[in-house]
């Protein structure tokens, strides 16, 4: 019978006594505990990498004890296929540079616990090793188009199909190019079209069968040289791009190279598309509208974007296997400042933005928004230094009560040469500020009228007048006693708004002030207080 309680259950166990779990049973053989069967590492992965095969797998999900792992190579079918070790590691990669070119290959990925237990196999999809031809050369005059390759040694031969217009998409496609094993001269084609020619080795695997390499695509175009550019201009777009144009020549395509040095070729200089390279990155060109006549017709036009600092533009005309070197254009490129914010405080603004890399120095102007009925008058520029922007935590200036349209933007030094961006711009409302005097009125002078005064149109608030007893000067309205309000409402440049009021008769000094009857009003006008005197009583 079962035992009674777990305790009884492990003495049992301790004993030698079979357990009465049906789990645990077929863990026992003979009374005595024997280990669970070890699982295969699950999805065993092979890849051809070059002439290399590259394995890979999933860890064995056992639990116990420390596992390794043992890969071997298999060719050949049932009955005649042959094994081969690859080596064991405790990892889950592992390459093996002795593959077979040609040749149909699997692998098989045991697990192995403790030097003694293995797994079942866990086996790779077949692979097959096809190395592309070497050195191949595509060379192109005005009436054919040549080619060149040193064929792998494993091959039995190579295939070229070809392509007009677009690529061939596979062995069927195309037209098929008679070679000598080392080469092709092609006379079947015409001057001014676009050729591809994709060329293949082609093996034979085990069973017989033909398998081809993935191929090697090249362009050629037979005619005369494409004309090189030669009127290529840059020039900042306004934004944070560069406008590049120049005319389109007659045949070919061009292409823009943006280096950190000056090409190292003639203009005129004939070199392979390949060579290009060396100069630096292709730029990816988004072509603008161009007109089909009158100035600018047989124009090309694109947006560049580009780093902060020089940077050398080359444009190339390529036709085929073939590129023409053109102008190389120096350029100090500064891109503009992100995210400009203004604040106002009174007659002063604070500025805030984001500085684009390398950029040292900023240029801060501004100048009376014709908008806000300011008028157009010669604005103010300054120079703002990076370190102090950052040490300030900001820029701030008087720029006046004024509406003010603000523009800044990004200083790059580069070889001695400054670059100014774009002007990033922010519009910053005016300052409206009604004025207020106190005089004192009637027999005794103890009555006081408050006359408040609009500098410009504006919004007035709604205004309290505060009476407040000591010395100490009130700096809001809940500081002491509201002896009149005034409305809020439009008011005209010049118009003034008035109120008398009689302020307690007190024992000792006391203030009478006006405040804006409520707090945060960002709209309205602000009150400029009169001199000291006035406001004693």
């Amino acid at each position: 019978m079962p035992p009674e309680n777990a305790d009884d259950h492990h003495e049992r166990e301790g004993n030698g006594t079979m357990p009465w779990d049906a789990q645990d049973r077929r863990r026992y053989e003979d009374g005595v505990r024997v280990a669970e069967p070890l699982l295969p590492p699950p999805e065993a992965r092979a890849r051809v990498d070059g002439r290399d095969v590259v394995v890979s797998w999933q860890p064995s999900p056992s639990p116990a004890g420390a596992v390794t792992y043992r890969v071997a190579r298999r060719t050949g079918r049932a009955g005649t296929s042959r094994e081969v070790p690859v080596g064991g590691l405790s990892g889950t990669e592992i390459t093996d540079v002795g593959a077979p070119v040609g040749a149909e290959v699997r692998y098989a990925v045991v697990a192995v616990r403790d030097g003694r237990d293995v797994s079942e196999a866990a086996q790779t999809c077949p692979v097959m090793i096809t190395p592309e031809v070497c050195d191949l050369r595509v060379r192109a005059d005005d009436v054919s188009v040549s080619a060149s390759w040193r064929p792998p040694a494993e091959a039995v031969r190579v295939e070229v199909r070809r392509g007009e217009g677009a690529a061939p998409r596979g062995a069927g496609d195309g037209v098929r190019v008679e070679t000598d094993g080392t080469g092709f001269r092609d006379v079947g084609v015409g001057p001014g079209a676009e050729y591809f020619y994709l060329v293949r080795a082609v093996y034979l695997t085990s069973d017989g069968h033909a398998r081809a390499s993935a191929g090697l695509l090249r362009r050629a175009s037979p005619g005369p040289l494409p004309a090189p550019v030669s009127d290529l201009t840059l020039a900042a777009d306004g934004g944070a791009g560069i406008r590049a144009r120049w005319t389109r020549p007659s045949r070919g395509r061009v292409v823009l190279r943006v280096g950190p040095e000056a090409a190292r070729w003639a203009p005129g200089t004939v070199v392979d598309p390949d060579e290009l390279a060396a100069h630096g990155p292709e730029v990816l060109q988004e072509p603008g509208p161009v007109p089909e006549e009158g100035p600018g017709a047989g124009c090309e036009r694109v947006e560049l974007v580009l780093g902060a600092g020089t940077s050398h533009v080359l444009a190339a005309t390529v036709a085929g296997d073939r590129a023409v070197v053109g102008d190389s254009v120096r350029i100090t490129n500064a891109p503009p400042v992100e995210g400009l914010r203004a604040e106002r405080f009174d007659t002063s603004v604070r500025l805030v933005w984001t500085w684009p890399d390398g950029a040292a120095a900023a240029l801060v102007s501004w100048r009376p928004d014709p908008q806000g009925g300011a008028g157009d008058r010669s604005g103010v520029a300054l120079r703002c230094i990076r370190r102090q922007y950052e040490a300030d935590g900001g820029f701030e200036e008087p720029m006046g009560p004024d509406p003010v349209r603000v523009d800044v933007r990004a200083v790059v030094v580069s070889g001695g040469e400054e670059a100014v961006s774009a002007p990033a711009s922010v519009t910053v409302p005016g300052r409206s500020v009604i004025a207020y005097h106190v005089e004192p009125v009637g027999l005794l002078r103890r009555a006081r009228v408050v006359h408040l005064v609009a500098e410009r149109a504006c919004a007035m608030p709604e205004v309290s007048v505060v009476y407040a007893e000591g010395a100490v000067q009130p700096h809001s309205g809940a500081q002491g006693h509201v002896l009149a309000t005034l409305s809020a409402r439009p008011l005209r440049a010049g118009e003034r708004v008035s109120v008398r009021v009689r302020p307690p008769r007190g024992a000792g000094p006391g203030w009478l002030m006006c405040f804006p009857a409520a707090a945060g009003d960002d709209g309205a006008a602000g009150l400029r207080q009169p001199s000291v005197k006035e406001l004693r009583l």
